[in-house]
């Protein structure tokens, strides 16, 4: 479904240019959840900005099912981990954005927006304004005007790093339930190798700076998962101090890096 092949990605920079990923490769199979993982600053928002189509790499090809990338996709949603809701629209109106700007008419983009925010549980709120939402709810609607246009892949850039931790199991949760659900596929960067772990089907570490794969990790707990029924399971752990010691290396050589 997403492919990468030899993609090398570089920014100007006040000295030169900077790379950002050397010649990596990467592939996300249809209806896959797969988790990028690694130091700050190797290139996991990068890799996710050149599969939408907003950053040309400088090298390598980029594919989505099948065919190139050639700019934004209509066909994928993203969602960053900055608060994106526009401060002077309804929480119902940020909801049904997408469908406007894509010509839906009004009628019929808020009866959608409004079966979506019950089943985000924003049911009570279609009225409210952002600023009166707490943050897991913000990122609910935030969610939901994604789910709105139906994207077949589904990015997310640290979506629940701000959160407080009850919150963001919560969100883990329906995230899972989500992807169970639609069976999109999920592309989802994290810092949080235990969050990776939980909703993931393969965790991918990238190195240091510059970026590129240096481990694939299956992750065969059974689905359906909810996050406490598999964060404490042998399994589990067993998994996340594999995955943990690769980590480990890399963010070593990465505070050796300028």
């Amino acid at each position: 479904m997403l492919e990468l092949n030899n993609v090398t990605v570089t920014y100007p920079g006040g000295a030169g240019s900077l790379t950002a990923l050397d010649h990596m490769d990467l592939q996300v199979d249809r209806g896959e959840l797969v988790a990028l993982v690694g130091p700050s600053g190797c290139g996991k928002t990068t890799v996710l900005n050149v599969l939408a189509g907003q950053v040309k790499p400088a090298a390598g090809t980029v594919r989505l099912a099948g065919e190139p990338v050639k700019g934004v996709l209509p066909s994928v949603g993203y969602i960053s981990q900055a608060d994106t809701l526009l401060p002077w629209r309804s929480v119902l109106d940020n909801v049904a954005l997408a469908m406007e700007l894509r010509g839906v008419d009004k009628k019929t983009r808020r009866e959608r927006a409004r079966a979506l925010m019950a089943q985000m549980g924003l049911a009570g709120f279609e009225e409210s304004w952002p600023r009166e939402l707490s943050g897991g709810m913000k990122k609910r609607a935030a969610i939901a005007r994604v789910l709105a246009v139906d994207p077949a892949i589904l990015m997310m850039d640290e979506p629940f790093a701000p959160l407080d931790a009850l919150t963001r199991q919560r969100l883990q949760d329906d995230i899972l339930s989500l992807w169970e659900t639609t069976g999109c596929t999920i592309l989802y960067v994290t810092h949080d190798l235990t969050e990776a772990i939980t909703l993931a089907d393969r965790v991918v570490l990238l190195s240091a700076r510059p970026g590129r794969v240096v481990g694939t990790y299956a992750i065969d707990l059974p689905r359906p998962r909810r996050v406490m029924d598999v964060k404490f399971s042998p399994r589990f752990v067993e998994l996340e101090k594999t995955i943990w010691s690769a980590l480990s290396r890399e963010l070593a050589a990465a505070e050796g890096q300028p």
